[in-house]
């Protein structure tokens, strides 16, 4: 598909260059130059394939702004085959630090707030130098992925481009029986992500509900397609029932999080965008270890080296330990257990604060970000490669959000994959 596209655009643009040839001997004749007795020099035409490397490498905004140049330039920049190879160059750039904050009292004062570029080595501090807030921002728990922002408002998944400044709200969950029995008791969360083989952008939507100690789950998966016409199907109605984690991580098309199918026992949950199936593995406990229920359990999903693993820091205040379980063949259930070990030196910053979320979302790296919004705001960094534990503080935020109650505020922080869409959503 790439290639036919590449071809009929060559068509267009040979085209385009001959009427640019017969205007100038048109102008030429207008205007009595004697052209016989001059040497005429035509600037050489630029191949489409590089001109379309060259203009992949501008910022999101300029290449939306050069839409309006001709029509041959729209239908480039809208074309399938060129937002792809945007989307692919652009994530070769440097990841960046999002921030919202919902007034719970009032949504119409949330706020989005961006950094400037992360390397892979993070400063001792960041500024927030990009206001990205607009009107029905608000919401929780932020999704990034391909250039694209997801956040709850009101049970409503509202989808966000930062490039384009588009704003996506997708309908309610009418259909669920959770939802219509249970009014507000039901835990509902949204995971986006990304059909390889199909090109689309998907929603996967969990609806729980559960007994007070856990004795009872019932829970909907719902999968929402993100392209006209898209509408709401439940799938995997005999999918064990769980309460996931809000967190999750995304690798090769493939969503992993973490989940609860009683009030001790955790589990790694797949769901495959592609074929839309779902998997289930049960998170060993270490010998030894006394079983905690789960509000007293510290755990995330990262990607360590390509493989998915559960990063397990409930022991790190205690004995200065985290037990990381990587995921060795999904199939056979076999988990290898790493456990790294930190000097006290390093543990000052966990003591200072006492709950923190655990968030991989880099690769190598774990990010623990304080619960609650005070100042100074940091987060802590931990590298698994070096086993360190780096101390960053975030500046820019304005002054009025420390000033109200924690209780009333909402607070997340999300690291967006480092790549920009020049995509508008068509639902």
């Amino acid at each position: 598909m790439g290639l036919s596209f590449i071809l009929a655009l060559n068509v267009q643009q040979e085209r385009m260059t001959r009427m640019r040839r017969k205007r100038r001997r048109r102008h030429h004749r207008e205007i009595h130059v004697d052209v016989e007795n001059l040497k005429p020099w035509d600037a050489p035409e630029i191949p489409l394939d590089l001109l379309i490397e060259i203009l992949t490498r501008l910022p999101g905004k300029s290449v939306l702004r050069f839409k309006c140049v001709s029509k041959f330039w729209s239908s480039l920049f809208s074309s399938r085959y060129f937002r792809n190879r945007f989307l692919m160059v652009s994530s070769q750039r440097h990841s960046r630090l999002y921030m919202s904050f919902m007034d719970l009292y009032n949504d119409s004062k949330s706020m989005l707030l961006s950094s400037a570029p992360i390397s892979s080595t993070f400063p001792s501090s960041l500024v927030f130098d990009q206001d990205l807030t607009i009107r029905k921002m608000g919401g929780f728990i932020l999704r990034v992925l391909r250039g694209f922002i997801c956040f709850t408002v009101d049970s409503k998944p509202h989808i966000y481009n930062p490039t384009t400044r588009q704003l996506v709200i997708l309908p309610a969950m009418e259909e669920s029986v959770i939802i219509a029995e249970e009014e507000d008791n039901y835990e509902i969360f949204f995971f986006m992500g990304h059909d390889p083989v199909k090109d689309q952008l998907k929603l996967l939507c969990t609806i729980t509900t559960m007994s007070n100690d856990m004795q009872k789950i019932e829970s909907e998966l719902w999968v929402f397609v993100l392209e006209a016409g898209g509408s709401w199907k439940r799938v995997a109605k005999e999918f064990p029932p769980h309460l996931p984690s809000p967190y999750e991580l995304n690798m090769n098309g493939v969503l992993y999080y973490l989940a609860w199918t009683d009030m001790h026992t955790c589990v790694l949950v797949s769901f495959d965008f592609r074929s839309e199936e779902f998997n289930m593995i049960q998170v060993p406990r270490k010998a030894g270890d006394k079983i905690l229920p789960r509000l007293k359990k510290w755990m995330t999903q990262i990607d360590y080296g390509g493989k998915v693993a559960v990063f397990d820091l409930t022991y790190l205040r205690v004995r200065g330990t985290v037990d990381l379980w990587v995921v060795q063949d999904w199939r056979k259930k076999e988990w290898l257990r790493k456990t790294l070990v930190l000097q006290p030196s390093q543990l000052h910053p966990i003591f200072d604060n006492h709950r923190l979320i655990a968030k991989g979302t880099l690769k190598g790296k774990v990010i623990l970000v304080p619960r609650y919004l005070v100042s100074p705001f940091y987060f802590l960094c931990y590298d698994l490669q070096l086993n360190d534990l780096k101390k960053v503080e975030i500046k820019g935020i304005p002054d009025r959000w420390f000033s109200k109650h924690n209780m009333d505020i909402y607070c997340d922080i999300e690291f967006m994959n480092p790549s920009d869409s020049i995509e508008y959503l068509e639902t």
